[in-house]
């Protein structure tokens, strides 16, 4: 039903000519005329049945020209990409040549494509693979985080404080001698050595119970509290209790409190082997992003700049809505890394290109080696998710058609495999390495 030919090509930007059939166009803008005809009203005419010429007049015949190609352009687009066997990376440009009754629909569709990219020869490729491995002290490790977070707190009366311990406190904060109201606190819990403000700390270090004190703060000029901003402020504060943590001793009873377990050594050979099951993934990502990393150094490519845009747009709104979800400012942020917006998107700039050049190269292997997710392997990965999440793998395979992520799953599937096809090619020299964990 139509005709499709690339006009001109300039680098990944080409141009495509699409024609449609007249008869198409007479179908399509019949119905558009008789759409039209029950949606508005004339006098003396009833709906549905108001004649052409009269629509024409009221309307005009350009009117009904342009909604038959709003109507026939999207469809026709995507038949001649299919026809052309190109690969667009953005909405095309537009631009309709003819349209009228008895004739042919005549546009052209200008479109950025994916870039062509060169591939080296992958068996010129050398990657040193070295794995990290899980030791006894990083079970150890994650031993004390599962103490500590079991830990209470238990009430000091024999000696003064120390650092490390929690004090519970009443606070009010006054400003030129005036309390401000919102800043006071009742009953609440300070830990020594880990208060944003030093003069706390130094000052409540031998403290006792009971005791009442006064500090002195001066606040930062940019301090978000602008009441306050500037100004040498005093906290009256009193201290009601000392607490210290308290662990729960490591043994069998301990280990029972964790979880299903008979004893500590069975708590440990679990945190273990959920230990070994993570460095896997971190051991697999890190080979695959140096694998990526060496194959790109073998390629020719050029990044079209709308997807290094498109790219860094998308990281600096994750960034910004990562930040609000944590109720901090991007300005917040980037005085915290000392930084502006214009860095942080030079460098998300870099990240995203290589990135991108990186996709499109795994891209051009997949085409070229025909590599594709078979019926078994999809199914296979669904029941693999499955018993992970512990859930029915009907269930999960709903979830991922109900959602359309069936095609991302396929996706992924084809990725996994053409880095495997790629390992196959390369040189791997293994290294064995521990590292006592600088991972966790």
């Amino acid at each position: 039903m139509i005709n499709a030919e690339i006009k001109k090509q300039t680098g990944n930007e080409i141009n495509l000519k699409i024609e449609v059939d007249k008869s198409k166009v007479n179908d399509k803008l019949e119905k558009v005329y008789n759409d039209l005809s029950y949606q508005v009203k004339i006098p003396g005419f009833r709906r549905g049945k108001i004649p052409r010429n009269i629509l024409n007049l009221h309307l005009g015949k350009e009117y009904f020209y342009q909604k038959t190609s709003e109507i026939l352009i999207p469809d026709s687009y995507i038949e001649a990409v299919k026809k052309t066997n190109i690969e667009p990376i953005e909405q095309p440009k537009i631009n309709i040549i003819q349209m009228e009754e008895d004739k042919p629909l005549i546009f052209e569709a200008t479109v950025q494509v994916k870039p062509e990219v060169k591939v080296g020869s992958l068996e010129k490729v050398k990657i040193h693979k070295e794995d990290l491995k899980i030791t006894d002290k990083d079970v150890e490790n994650e031993i004390k985080r599962i103490q500590e977070s079991q830990a209470v707190l238990k009430v000091v009366k024999d000696r003064k404080a120390k650092e490390g311990d929690f004090l519970i406190i009443d606070a009010e904060v006054y400003a030129n001698g005036q309390l401000i109201k919102e800043n006071k606190v009742k009953k609440q819990i300070l830990q020594l050595g880990k208060s944003t403000i030093p003069e706390f700390d130094k000052k409540f270090l031998g403290c006792k119970a009971g005791e009442e004190k006064e500090i002195k703060v001066l606040v930062p000029k940019d301090a978000k509290d602008k009441e306050i901003a500037g100004k040498e402020i005093i906290y009256k504060v009193k201290v009601f209790e000392i607490k210290e943590k308290e662990l729960p001793e490591l043994n069998n009873d301990f280990a029972k409190t964790v979880g299903n377990f008979k004893s500590l050594n069975d708590l440990k050979k679990d945190i273990k082997k959920d230990l070994t099951r993570r460095i896997e993934i971190i051991n697999k990502n890190n080979f695959e992003r140096k694998l990526l990393e060496k194959v790109a150094e073998i390629c020719e490519v050029k990044v079209p700049e709308v997807l290094i845009e498109r790219e860094t747009n998308y990281r600096m709104e994750y960034l910004e809505n990562d930040l609000k979800a944590r109720k901090l400012s991007l300005q917040d942020y980037y005085k915290s890394i000392n930084s502006d917006e214009k860095k942080v998107k030079k460098e998300y700039r870099i990240v995203a290109e290589k990135r991108i050049k990186q996709e499109l190269i795994l891209d051009k292997i997949t085409r070229e080696e025909d590599i594709k997710a078979t019926e078994k392997e999809i199914k296979n990965k669904i029941n693999s998710i499955a018993k992970e999440i512990k859930q029915d793998p009907l269930k999960v395979e709903a979830n991922f058609k109900k959602n359309n992520n069936l095609d991302g799953l396929k996706e992924n599937i084809k990725r996994e495999k053409t880095i495997d096809f790629i390992i196959k090619k390369i040189k791997i020299i293994d290294s064995k390495k521990e590292d006592n964990s600088k991972w966790l």
